[in-house]
């Protein structure tokens, strides 16, 4: 299983059946693939899948909670419509084994060979990151961040990403433990939500951890909610990846065109500054060593607490995709 969105935190990190690490093999190597909630867009390579090998692409179930919203521009082998959980309810009894095997499939044996080989791509690529995650690199890597972060983070806390690339990497390396612990801009990447989620994230949920993960670019549209935030003592903890640049919109020009237009921001911008002159606190980190004690402070403080990290701008999110 694979999940994103608000779907995250279903089958909790670490979960044998939660194999969104493996992504890439999975989708390459699949013979079916049911995508259930969310849109066949750029984000699942537009419903192509399977074809591996010289094998025939994979054959592709919809399932939406509106009609209008099933795609169509791609051959379907079925769809649904409808409540969703009443589809999850209804689906174990409807793929039974003779199901399977009537469709010419090797039945369950999927569990006894193509989910080990599934987890053994997660554990590779989680080993493979790990030096990322704990990198010395100066300027910051932005990985180390979300190394240090999944140190800290409770079973119940709740993620809150606001941001281009800076979310990208949170949406590979933070995953819920528990479901409604993630919120994000969504596919079309509407940044501004952040301030107004965590507000409403800490209202909710007023014993749990909330951490609002937010871009640079991403600031500059609702970074003075956090008056909001000090008025009404809704402690949360903001974490700015400072890189200085729109990396979305940066590093895809400089690939596909070698230049860029528009994408450079204030370096070193000091929005911790913001928050503080708002009432609440925060401190800027320019150093790897730094972030731990920062972090720890951060959530210590009780207050809305804005860690301004300083990230390398010559890093960029290493995407498959530029949604072109």
């Amino acid at each position: 299983m694979i999940t994103n969105g608000q779907g995250r935190g279903i089958l909790p990190a670490g979960h044998d059946l939660l194999v969104t690490r493996a992504r890439p093999v999975a989708f390459r190597e699949a013979d079916l693939v049911i995508v259930a909630g969310t849109a066949l867009d750029f984000r699942l390579g537009y419903g192509e899948f399977g074809g591996s090998g010289g094998e025939p692409p994979a054959q592709v179930v919809h399932v939406a909670d509106a009609a209008d919203q099933l795609a169509s521009h791609r051959p379907l082998a079925a769809s649904a419509a409808g409540d969703l959980a009443r589809f999850f309810a209804m689906l174990p009894g409807a793929a039974s084994q003779r199901a399977v095997r009537a469709a010419g499939r090797d039945g369950y044996r999927w569990q006894e060979s193509w989910l080990p080989r599934l987890r053994a791509a997660r554990t590779e690529a989680m080993a493979a990151d790990g030096m990322l995650l704990a990198s010395d690199a100066d300027p910051i890597h932005p990985m180390r961040i979300y190394g240090e972060l999944a140190r800290v983070l409770a079973d119940d806390a709740v993620v809150i990403g606001d941001g281009g690339d800076f979310v990208s990497y949170a949406g590979k390396y933070i995953e819920p433990r528990q479901p409604g612990g993630w919120l994000d801009p969504g596919p079309y990447g509407c940044l501004g939500t952040g301030l107004g989620y965590a507000i409403a994230a800490r209202i909710a949920r007023p014993s749990s951890q909330v951490v609002l993960l937010l871009g640079d670019g991403a600031a500059g549209f609702s970074l003075m909610d956090a008056d909001t935030l000090v008025r009404h003592r809704l402690p949360v903890v903001i974490i700015c990846g400072n890189n200085g640049i729109w990396g979305l919109e940066k590093h895809p020009m400089q690939a596909l065109y070698g230049y860029d237009v528009v994408a450079d921001l204030q370096p070193q911008c000091r929005y911790d500054d913001v928050v503080r002159a708002l009432g609440g606190a925060g401190e800027m980190v320019t150093r790897p060593g730094g972030l731990e004690a920062a972090l720890q402070r951060a959530f210590d403080s009780g207050v809305p607490y804005l860690v301004n990290v300083v990230t390398d701008p010559a890093i960029a999110y290493p995407r498959s995709t530029t949604g072109i």
